[in-house]
Order: structure tokens, then sequence, then C-alpha cells
């Protein structure tokens, strides 16, 4: 059961980081808005839960009841079901400023109509392209694969990372079996993206992912723009 499980969890994963992933300076008001929106959704919110966050009290005009299933009237990216759950992907993006998108993926339990949260990714963009971190990475260091965040502030300017390009949470425990939680198979995980100038005109793309065991983001795969 575990197995395959994890090859749905995988696999839906991968989709809402290739669809959601993309490019996300210091904040502004807007940015500052979206990033407390990402916040405040939460792992295990129903899709009406989540109208309310996104669209406030005109959140009713935004959802419509289709096969018994509460869902958005926005089509989503992709709808499927794999062994009995149900995944729903919808992206919402800025039509204010074009400058940010919110992607949601929802699940439901083992035949249940109802759909939760299970992964969230927001990514904020600018006119030209990504978002860049205000910390440049110093001439003559490298960024390697499996550094801390530690690690790689101390090749950078200024303290801390700076700005991130997009960020992504997934947890499927509250799909989960209770039992399967307790055998520690829970499907969780966190990752966030940067993008850093450099000394050159070549910016740096870095994801990370969090290490649950060292509790700190570890570098996962780095490439050159």
């Amino acid at each position: 059961m575990k197995t395959t499980f994890t090859k749905v969890a995988v696999a839906t994963v991968l989709a809402g980081t290739t669809l959601f992933g993309g490019v996300a300076s210091a904040a502004t008001k807007e940015e500052k808005k979206v990033t407390d929106r990402y916040t405040a959704l939460k792992a295990g919110m129903t899709i009406e839960q989540v109208a309310k966050v996104i669209y406030g009290k005109d959140y009713k005009k935004q959802i419509t009841t289709k096969g018994g299933s509460t869902v958005f009237k926005i089509d989503p990216d992709m709808s499927t079901t794999n062994q009995g759950y149900k995944t729903k992907m919808y992206r919402f993006l800025n039509e204010k400023t074009d400058m940010d998108v919110t992607g949601l993926i929802f699940m439901t339990k083992k035949k249940s109509s109802v759909y939760l949260l299970t992964q969230k990714t927001l990514t904020i963009f600018k006119e030209s392209g990504y978002r860049e971190s205000k910390m440049k990475l110093v001439k003559g260091k490298k960024i390697k694969t499996d550094m801390t965040e530690k690690q790689l502030d101390a090749i950078l300017t200024g303290d801390g990372l700076g700005e991130w390009t997009s960020v992504t949470s997934v947890d499927w425990t509250p799909i989960q079996d209770k039992k399967e939680i307790e055998m520690g198979f829970a499907i969780k995980s966190l990752m966030k993206t940067y993008v850093f100038p450099t000394s050159t005109k070549e910016l740096k793309y870095v994801n990370m992912n969090y290490d649950y065991d060292k509790k700190t983001y570890i570098v996962a795969n780095q490439s050159s723009l």
C-alpha cells in the first residue's frame, strides 16, 4: 500500500512543481500581501475554506458543486483520479499586477468527495523575469549541491539569503491514513528557489529542499541563467 501511495505522491508532486514552479528585491506591498495569503493557506483546508482566503467575502461566487464535490468555477489545470485519490490543480494569477501566481493542489481521501489542500506554490515575477535576491554571489565562490543555508549564506554578500523566487509546501498528511503516518510514511516537503546575481551578468538559479533531520534547507541543484 505504501509503495502504491508513494508512487501517486511522487507523480502528483512532480506534476505540481512542473506546472507551478517558475520564476519569483525587497518585497512590494503587493508581494507582501500575496505572501501573507500564501502563509494563511494551510494543508487540509477545503476548497471552500481556501476560497475564503483568496476571494474574501465574495468567495461563494467563485465556487460550485460538481459530481458531489465543492470545486472552483475556474477550470483546473489538471484533474485526475488515481488509485481512488482524486486530484485537482488550480493556478491563480494576480490579475492586478500579473507579477505573481499561486498554484494549489487539492486531493481527496481515498473514495471521498471532499477536496483538501495538499500542496501550495507561490512564484513572484519581476518585469525583467525572475525576482532576484539582493544578496550576490561573492566573486570566485561556487554554489555546490548539498550546501546548507548557513554554508550558502557564507558565500553571499550581506546577511541571509535574501528574497526567494518561489516557495512550495507539500503536505499529504490530511489525506493519509493515521497508521501510515505513525509508521513514518508521512509525505511532507518544503522547497524554495532563489535567483542570485553574480559578479558577471550571469544569474544562479538555486533550488533548495528542507531537510527535516538537519532542520535546514539544503541546495538540491543549481544552474546558470
